[in-house]
C-alpha cells in the first residue's frame, strides 16, 4: 500500500515521435512528471512517467501539513 508520493514536473519542448502521439507542434512544449509511489519503508513500489501537452493541463497539488 502506498504511504508517500515523490513527483517531479519538468517542461520541455516535444521529440517528433512525442509531436505524432500526442498530435501537437514542434513549437508546443511538454509537462514531464515522474511520479514514485513509496511504501510505508520508504520502498518504491509504483514509477510512473507521464509527458503530456502543457497548454491542455491544470496541475494541482494539496497537502497535509504536520
Amino acid at each position: 500500500m502506498g504511504r508517500r508520493v515523490r513527483e517531479d514536473v519538468t517542461a520541455r519542448m516535444p521529440g517528433a515521435e512525442e509531436q505524432e502521439l500526442l498530435r501537437i507542434g514542434a513549437e508546443e512544449p511538454v509537462f514531464c512528471l515522474e511520479r514514485i509511489v513509496l511504501d510505508g519503508a520508504d520502498r518504491a513500489i509504483q514509477a510512473d512517467l507521464i509527458t503530456m501537452p502543457a497548454q491542455r493541463q491544470r496541475l494541482r497539488y494539496e497537502l497535509r501539513m504536520g
